[in-house]
């Protein structure tokens, strides 16, 4: 099992510049409280670094299928 981190969305983004903006839509952040599982990867971790004065991170311990959708589950069962 890959190691997980839950990436939350705790500040606004409303008065970040642009580039904060694309690093915190790039992790799948879209609203303040909305949450991530992601792959604890160097470029995911480095994303993190560049916006950890907006997210809160914790280390994920579950099943790493809860990132994929329904349409890859699907696909992989068949």
């Amino acid at each position: 099992m890959a190691s997980l981190l839950k990436v939350t969305l705790h500040r606004s983004v409303s008065k970040c510049d642009a580039r904060t903006v694309g690093t915190v839509r790039g992790l799948g952040l879209k609203k303040t409280g909305t949450s991530k599982i992601l792959k604890d990867t160097a470029p995911i971790r480095g994303m993190i670094m560049k916006v950890q004065h907006l997210v809160n991170v914790e280390r994920f311990d579950g099943d790493d299928s809860l990132r994929d959708s329904a349409r890859l589950r699907a696909k992989r069962a068949e």
